[in-house]
């Protein structure tokens, strides 16, 4: 979540929000189902729903050169 605070040395509300996004996933996914797969299947209209985050401009990935970049690196991803 881009829009959280940086509150050192304990968090707070970092802890709080991957501990809400974790609760919902282990309530709702897929025996053996990932945190990313889950996303996938349910899509991110509902993941924002289910875990009752805000949808923010700050998620929209809008970097125009990212193509050029994309498969570039030496590293093998899938």
């Amino acid at each position: 979540m881009p829009y959280i605070p940086n509150e050192p040395p304990r968090w707070p509300t970092t802890v709080k929000t991957i501990k809400k996004i974790v609760e919902v996933y282990a309530s709702d996914a897929m025996r053996y189902e990932r945190i990313g797969e889950w996303i996938d299947r349910i899509g991110w209209e509902k993941f924002f729903e289910r875990t009752e985050l805000e949808f923010r401009h700050e998620h929209i990935d809008d970097y125009r050169l990212a193509m050029t970049t994309w498969r570039t690196t030496t590293q093998f991803k899938w």
